[in-house]
């Protein structure tokens, strides 16, 4: 099967529609007019940048922090923790008050709608705050007063969470603004915009707006909620998260900072991709009861590894998010975090554990600063310098620069080890550190990073970490750019259905060898040799979740197109170089869709034995489909490409298909409006029973379309080859595994090299009126679609002597001999009234037999099992007086045997 990138967890991997932006939205609509439900990508394998870390840490920047819920409580607790040693509320008059604690980081709060009282309790809170925490940046809160559901008292979040900030260790993980900018030293945000949005209940009766921790019995603590909520607006927030219904558990893009201290209770590391290598491994220690956080400061400050509110029934917003209720119960130094707030609970004090977990995070670090080099075609000399900034002493001789001219890649060396320490310079007393190289060595490509030590042997490096602790380097290029952008992973289509108001999607990977060089993409578009305006290939990298990824909405107004039409197109890329490298898309000529309109005459019926190609030429078009007779087959049918293709997208998945151009008017009785097709489909097995789901991987399915193909709906469940038993078989007789290189990325698939057989051949039958989403009356479209996605893939699917809405072949029963395991009497025949009696005499015993009732046409009208007494006797009555008069047939099936009995109704 697949390896783990296929799963959905895997954090680096791309998901579509993250973000929720206009540009992602479009996108969705599209996918969800053509059938394809814009769920995660199934199969995106992680692409690793063309050149650099700097590039890679550019498509991940900023996204939505996430929100954490705390669960409120009506019991009442009537416990106290108070605030931390030294610190006293400024103002505060108490005789013989202490010297307040030391400010070290100043929280700018805006607040919206709050009542004075209410204001000066969160005051409160973000006081203590700025005495537990330092930060160079005052951090900027949106508090806010109004109404929120019921039982919510508050939520805090980090409005923006940052992707590898300067100075961050954990250099493949999310940071909480407020975080981001004290590690970088500087603003990151927008001076407009808050780093922490707080939004408080104002329609919660119950407050207690004092903050001498004295509420009343069926008071909630004010201060307490706050001071909880800004814990997590500053970083306390996993980005884990569980699909209870697929018991899969995953990472919402990539993993917090926290996310990389988590673990279970056998130590395993919850991102170690070599435990927990599916998303169903993954999802087990998820709600495992036994989550601890791992880090240095923590376990020496909690005396233990702080265990995590890892519940069995994973609670969105609360698991992962909060130390462990009964660990840290009520009145307990290290509750505040805990997931449940109850009445009466005063914590005003954050607690060792979770101090020393915002440590760990780096809320308390050193940071080893620089401003990464940008590609050039420049020649000139280089100074690579850094900026070393600790909140505990650190070793100045420590501060090293490991350099090496060339590449870290496959066609370079892949060891750090290439890399050399060369010394630095130290601007006097200063912070600042450098390394100068000559114009006469500042050419070609080189490989870097910085590093420091602290007194205690710590060691920091910029750029930091991987989630395995491998270290990341930066990477740069001087001198002259003759490299041509690429531009790949686009799939055409050969046709287009005409729909009216018609729109093409084109999508496509573009990337350069350096960063930030592309000057332009486009596409090139003619209709019927005639040039049309072009269009700009969009940047949909922050939309669409994949780095590098383009697309294009190409729109033809209503009218413009019609049957017979082609449309010819390339894409074309250019880069800012001074040679304007351009890479065209294909390299020769252009790529052409065929416009075709349904057929004007609609039908009723279709039917075909689909042995000929010529035969039923205008009937259909097919992508990666034929009429064809593979070898071992006797006549001909449709058959996809054997073997089908892997996925090609920029999401790694494709869609192959077959329309029919008749339209199709649905029959009124659901056992007339029936399509009956043989098949095949050995298309690879997934892990899941829904299709739209990550885990079900590859599929076929029969669709139809009300509008002409705009919009595209299912007659029933995709499917696979777990659909029969005999396929599932045939797919697992001949596994085979293969080494396939995508960009920069080694993959294994283990693909079937099974042949499809006539053998295989399975009847299909469904009514189109079944999953509600078509009604008697409508005229549809119909196709045929497989969906591929990445890594595994077989010999595909064929489809045939397919017939919609078309009487079955007459069953041939004059002539059936009465079967020696039965004796089998229907009485009266004929009935009058419809009431008949219906008696068996079994000579091979069976506990259960089966009665079905069909008219002349072979519909079954009625189906029902029949006890068998004995082993041997059957002896039913039956009710038909609701059908009509008419010839009927009876047929009793028990074990292997069966009788079939002519009954005429004659009222």
């Amino acid at each position: 099967m697949k390896n783990f990138t296929r799963v959905g967890w895997l954090w680096l991997t791309a998901l579509l529609l993250t973000g929720g932006t206009s540009i992602g939205q479009d996108v969705s609509a599209y996918l969800r007019r053509a059938g394809r439900v814009p769920t995660a990508p199934k199969s995106v394998q992680t692409k690793q940048p063309a050149t650099s870390y700097q590039k890679f840490v550019q498509g991940l920047r900023t996204v939505p922090g996430e929100m954490p819920v705390c669960v409120f409580s009506k019991e009442n607790m009537f416990t106290r923790v108070g605030a931390p040693d030294g610190f006293v509320q400024p103002g505060s008059q108490l005789p013989n008050a202490r010297i307040a604690a030391p400010t070290t980081a100043t929280f700018v709060v805006t607040y919206n709608g709050f009542t004075p009282e209410a204001q000066k309790a969160f005051q409160y809170a973000v006081d203590i705050w700025s005495t537990q925490i330092s930060s160079p940046v005052p951090i900027r809160v949106k508090a806010s007063w109004f109404a929120l559901p019921s039982g919510v008292l508050g939520r805090a979040f980090s409005q923006f969470a940052v992707f590898s900030p300067e100075g961050a260790q954990k250099a493949t993980s999310y940071y909480a603004m407020a975080l981001a900018e004290r590690i970088a030293r500087r603003a990151i945000n927008h001076p407009d915009s808050s780093d922490i949005v707080a939004e408080f209940a104002s329609n919660n009766p119950n407050w207690y707006y004092g903050t001498d921790g004295k509420p009343a019995a069926n008071q909630t603590d004010l201060a307490t909620v706050v001071l909880h909520e800004l814990g997590h607006g500053l970083g306390f927030s996993s980005r884990f998260a569980v699909n209870a219904a697929t018991s899969e558990g995953g990472i919402n893009v990539a993993p917090a900072v926290y996310d990389n201290f988590i673990e279970n209770a056998q130590s395993q590391r919850l991102l170690d991709q070599t435990v927990f290598a599916t998303a169903a491994a993954l999802y087990r220690p998820l709600v495992g009861r036994n989550l601890f956080f791992n880090g240095p400061a923590a376990v020496k400050l909690a005396g233990i590894k702080p265990k995590l509110y890892a519940p069995a029934t994973y609670s969105s917003g609360s698991s992962i998010s909060h130390l462990d209720e009964a660990t840290y119960p009520a009145g307990n130094a290290n509750s505040l975090m805990s997931p449940i707030i109850g009445n009466a609970e005063v914590v005003h004090n954050p607690g060792p554990a979770m101090l020393g977990i915002f440590q760990d995070m780096e809320w308390k670090t050193t940071s080893v600063l620089h401003t990464p080099f940008i590609d050039t075609e420049t020649v000139k000399p280089l100074s690579f310098t850094t900026t070393v900034i600790s909140d505990t002493l650190f070793d100045a001789a420590s501060v090293k620069l490991y350099l090496y001219k060339g590449a870290i890649g496959a066609a370079a060396p892949r060891s750090l080890t290439a890399l050399q320490s060369v010394p630095l310079t130290r601007a006097g007393t200063s912070s600042i550190y450098s390394y100068s190289l000559p114009a006469s060595q500042a050419s070609g490509e080189f490989t870097y990073y910085f590093e420091a030590k602290d007194a205690a042997g710590r060691v920091y490096t910029n750029p930091g970490k991987n989630t395995s602790g491998g270290q990341i380097v930066h990477n740069f290029v001087v001198g002259p750019d003759n490299i041509a952008p690429t531009i790949t992973q686009h799939v055409a289509q050969p046709y287009l259905i005409q729909s009216g108001a018609d729109t093409l999607l084109l999508t496509a990977l573009v990337s350069d060898d350096r960063f930030n060089n592309l000057d332009t993409a486009y596409v090139e578009l003619k209709l019927n040799g005639v040039a049309r305006p072009g269009a700009r290939l969009v940047d949909g990298a922050n939309a669409l979740g994949v780095s590098d990824a383009r697309f294009s909405f190409i729109i033809f107004p209503k009218g413009t197109l019609k049957g017979g039409d082609q449309i010819t197109y390339r894409l074309v890329t250019r880069d800012k170089a001074v040679a304007k490298n351009t890479t065209t898309l294909p390299a020769q000529g252009f790529y052409t869709i065929n416009v075709v309109a349904p057929q004007a005459t609609v039908r009723n019926t279709y039917s075909s034995s689909l042995s000929s190609a010529a035969a039923v030429a205008t009937d259909f078009v097919m992508d990666s489909f034929s009429i064809t007779q593979p070898a071992s087959f006797t006549d001909g049918a449709i058959h996809s490409a054997h073997p089908y293709s892997d996925g090609g997208d920029i999401f790694f998945q494709s869609d192959y298909m077959v329309n029919l151009l008749a339209p199709i008017k649905i029959k009124a009785n659901p056992d007339s409006a029936t399509i009956r097709f043989d098949e095949i489909a050995l298309v690879e097995p997934g892990d899941g029973t829904d299709y739209t789901q990550s885990d079900f991987y590859d599929y076929v399915i029969v669709e139809g379309s009300k509008d002409n193909g705009k919009n595209w709906l299912p007659f029933l469940d995709g499917y696979d080859c777990r659909d029969q038993s005999d396929w599932l078989a045939a797919w697992n007789s001949k596994i085979a595994t293969f080494t396939v290189l995508s960009g920069n990325t080694t993959t294994t698939e283990d693909n079937s090299t099974a042949p499809g057989t006539p053998s295989l051949f399975k009847k299909r039958s469904f009514s189109m009126l079944d999953n509600g989403k078509f009604k008697a009356g409508d005229v549809v479209l119909i196709r045929f679609r497989l969906f591929a996605d990445q890594l595994a893939r077989g010999w595909g699917w064929a489809i045939d002597n397919l017939a919609i809405q078309a009487p079955a072949a007459p069953k041939v029963l004059a002539a059936e001999p009465l079967s020696r395991d039965a004796q089998f009497r229907v009485y009266p025949n004929p009935t009058a009234g419809g009431l008949v009696r219906v008696e068996a005499e079994l000579t091979t015993p069976a506990t259960e037999a089966a009665l079905s009732i069909s008219g002349p046409t072979g519909q079954t009208l009625r189906q029902q099992s029949v006890s068998v007494k004995n082993g041997t006797t059957v002896s039913e009555s039956l009710d038909l007086s609701q059908l009509p008069n008419g010839l009927y047939f009876l047929r009793l099936q028990a074990g292997d045997s069966s009788q079939t009995r002519k009954l005429v109704i004659a009222k």
